[in-house]
């Protein structure tokens, strides 16, 4: 059994985020975003926000969506209410908290979580939708450790 959150999982994810995350660019982003309205020649905009926007499901309001082919024609499956539908689904915008350098590594596995990623070209900068709590407590975070099979009881279990 994993145990993602006892003690020791934590101190892995702790060591996990201490390698990947480097620093916190909260204000530094969101003085280049605000300027980037005035300024064409502000480094990056929300334009290259990767993942800013997520496809939503109407019914439940879940943005885990699947899109298939069948008969010539694009179908859109939630995955959380299970309703299916022809009509592409309704975008929303992820609602950042935090700004934080990475890891190109970590930037391309948040990228398959759909977290909100900005490369300006040296750095790739997650936006962080979570507040308050320790980067390690995240749900991504502990599902990418889980994926790397490092936590507690896990068979590439780190040492801490």
């Amino acid at each position: 059994m994993i145990k993602g959150n006892s003690a020791v999982s934590q101190r892995i994810k702790e060591k996990f985020v201490d390698r990947e995350v480097y620093a916190c660019v909260s204000g530094m982003v969101e003085y280049i975003l605000q300027k980037s309205y005035e300024d064409r020649d502000a480094p990056f905009s929300w334009d290259d926000a990767e993942n800013f926007y997520l496809p939503t499901c109407r019914k439940c309001g879940s943005t885990d969506i699947s899109e298939f082919e069948k008969d010539d024609s694009t179908f859109y499956k939630c995955n959380g209410c299970g309703e299916i539908t022809d009509e592409e689904p309704e975008t929303e915008p992820q609602e950042v908290y935090e700004w934080w350098i990475v890891s190109g590594w970590l930037a391309d596995k948040l990228r398959q979580y759909n977290e909100v990623i900005i490369d300006d070209g040296f750095n790739q900068i997650w936006g962080r939708c979570t507040t308050g709590q320790a980067i390690l407590l995240d749900g991504v975070i502990t599902d990418i450790c889980e994926k790397m099979e490092i936590l507690e009881g896990q068979k590439n279990q780190w040492d801490v």
